[in-house]
């Protein structure tokens, strides 16, 4: 009987340990709201970070009083740990305030794959608009096809004129009035999207598309005009080449099974809806000796580095992270300049995340490089990194290069002062260098590690277990 329960103990303590030790608290579901108070022109989001994803998930995100959603944008960004590569997702909700003012956003549970998030939900403050919310070639064209229509199919472009390489988003929504007499209904949709989006889709050009989950109606004021509008497709499309964006008419098939208002009718007919064609100028780039070879968008750098100063021989990591608003997934990576035998640049491990957002594709990608320096001195990493690009807004090639300098021997500073924070000041007398936290720092043995508490626990643990293992065999053979 002691035996018996000697054993259950053991058993239970055993599967706990490892239960504990095998738990990840890292790789858990998050939920992020944007920013709380925000103007009207600005949309509200809620992100669910998804770890070690490999599939699309769908989210059913709650529903905002006040709020119209806007869509459904998903960001993925591939990682290399131990030589594998993991990916993890973001998959954001857009919302569109209706009006200013304060609003609830109520506490909700989102579920996947059997495990559950919670937010506790927040107040948001919806300032009045500061600027248009819509681009004008969009107002006009919407203007346009509502003159005399009570319901219309639009296919709208978010520029009229882009530069080769610079985004452009194309969306195609149907719209009808509220005081349409008719009741309509989609039928065959997805049928009719694959061949629709086959017309539409620009020849030699890149695409993001943005996954619209569920067809929900979208209140719209045109030309004073009360409208319910149904979008159906939206992508950002980056053309690789000069020629100009043709994009023919689409037709779109719904049914009528009734009038609102009158006799019913005998069946229900069919009634098409034809958008307008349209076309895109697509501008060359200016004379330049990369022109075509260089990315199109606007961009700015975020770099970093492991340490300032380190010795011969020894590696340091350098990151440089490219973010902004274009074709983010095609950026290249640096070009290496100045190649000198004082130091070596291993290739960059690339790491990327794209947001879709309405008309605009945002994100960043890092490039990770490993240097090795062979001499002593300074290394500036601006004579030696340089990364050119095309901005479509200025119209003119700017060129991103580091600011930081890697020291290699030499006097010990106090490390990344000038890396993080730029224009910090270093001692300037010898007192101050002699009260400083770093002091001695170069007689320090690096190689005496402090304790990790963990891997005591670890430690102590493992003792424990086998102390048990043992008293369970001499319990045995004693019986």
């Amino acid at each position: 009987m002691l035996v018996a329960i000697f054993r259950k103990i053991l058993a239970l303590f055993f599967l706990s340990t490892l239960i504990g030790f095998g738990q990840t608290p890292d790789n858990t579901l998050s939920i992020e709201l944007s920013v709380l108070t925000f103007p009207l022109e600005r949309p509200f989001t809620i992100s669910v970070t998804i770890p070690n994803a490999e599939k699309r998930v769908t989210i059913s995100f709650p529903d905002i009083d006040g709020f119209d959603k806007k869509g459904i944008s998903t960001s993925v960004t591939p990682t290399e740990i131990d030589g594998k590569t993991v990916t993890s997702q973001i998959i954001t909700q857009t919302y569109q305030a209706q009006a200013a003012g304060r609003f609830r956003l109520l506490p909700f549970t989102i579920e996947i794959d059997g495990e559950s998030v919670h937010s506790e939900g927040a107040t948001l403050v919806v300032q009045p608009a500061k600027s248009p919310t819509a681009p004008q070639n969009n107002t006009l064209a919407l203007a346009e096809a509502a003159s005399g229509n009570a319901a219309f199919l639009s296919l709208r472009a978010s520029q009229s004129t882009i530069y080769a390489g610079e985004g452009v988003a194309l969306t195609l929504s149907f719209f009808v009035a509220d005081n349409y007499p008719y009741e309509l209904s989609f039928t065959a949709l997805d049928r009719q999207l694959q061949a629709i989006t086959k017309k539409i889709r620009p020849a030699n050009s890149w695409e993001e598309s943005m996954a619209i989950t569920e067809l929900k109606p979208v209140q719209v004021l045109i030309k004073g005009k009360k409208f319910r509008e149904y979008r159906i497709f939206q992508s950002v499309f980056f053309p690789l080449s000069n020629q100009n964006l043709k994009l023919p008419a689409v037709s779109l098939q719904l049914v009528r099974p009734q009038p609102v208002i009158g006799p019913p009718t005998s069946q229900p007919e069919t009634v098409v809806f034809t958008s307008r064609p349209m076309a895109i100028v697509v501008k060359p780039l200016p004379a330049h000796p990369l022109r075509g070879r260089v990315p199109v968008g606007s961009f700015q750098l975020e770099e970093g580095l492991e340490r300032q100063e380190v010795n011969v021989g020894q590696s340091v990591r350098y990151t440089f992270t490219i973010a902004g608003e274009g074709n983010i997934a095609t950026l290249p990576a640096p070009t290496l300049v100045n190649q000198v035998a004082d130091f070596d640049v291993f290739p960059p491990e690339e790491r990327h995340t794209v947001v879709q957002n309405g008309n605009q594709v945002t994100g960043h990608k890092t490039f990770t490089y490993f240097i090795v320096p062979h001499q002593n001195g300074l290394i500036s990493l601006a004579n030696h990194f340089q990364w050119i690009y095309f901005d479509p807004k200025t119209a003119r090639y700017d060129t991103i290069q580091p600011h930081v300098d890697l020291l290699v021997g030499g006097k010990k500073k106090a490390a990344g002062a000038q890396v993080l924070i730029p224009g910090s000041q270093s001692e300037t007398d010898g007192a101050s260098a002699a009260n400083s936290l770093y002091t001695g720092i170069d007689t320090m043995d690096s190689t005496e590690q402090p304790i990790s508490i963990s891997t005591l626990v670890r430690s102590i643990a493992n003792v424990l277990i086998l102390v048990m293992l043992l008293g369970m065999v001499v319990v045995f053979f004693k019986k």
